[in-house]
């Protein structure tokens, strides 16, 4: 187990250091896009809808994994249906961002782990998104 933890660490740092180096090669637009999409997912992992809706415009629009659309409420109303023992974390790479004056699209993989009662999933995601640039934020 001890070996294990060890493991987990070094790749965790490792995945710190390549996406710093990954920043690093992105203009400062795409930095700015990128921080918002960072600030997303955090408010998201950690339920705190509040903050999360600061980031999201209210006509968004999101699919989910079978292709249902759900509107900005829907996806917050089944944010607070999840149970507090549901857990899930990622860890989004590959980043690939372009902007075009006031509207950016992302690219990025990431996988993510799924923890509730006696289901752990693990899976490998890859996902596109669209934001726009209103009254000085990124949205």
């Amino acid at each position: 187990m001890r070996s294990f933890t060890s493991l987990l660490v070094a790749l965790c740092v490792s995945a710190s250091l390549l996406y710093a180096q990954d920043q690093a090669k992105l203009s400062p637009a795409q930095r700015e896009v990128l921080k918002v999409r960072d600030a997303l997912r955090e408010t998201a992992l950690r339920r705190d809808m509040s903050a999360w809706s600061r980031y999201v415009s209210e006509d968004c629009t999101f699919s989910t994994d079978d292709g249902t659309l759900q509107t900005k409420a829907q996806f917050i109303e089944h944010m607070g249906k999840l149970p507090p023992e549901y857990d899930r974390s990622v860890n989004p790479r590959d980043y690939v961002i372009h902007v075009y004056g006031d509207a950016a699209v992302i690219n990025f993989r990431f996988t993510a782990h799924e923890q509730f009662t006696d289901a752990d999933i693990i899976s490998e995601e890859r996902q596109t998104e669209t934001y726009v640039k209103q009254n000085g934020s990124w949205l």
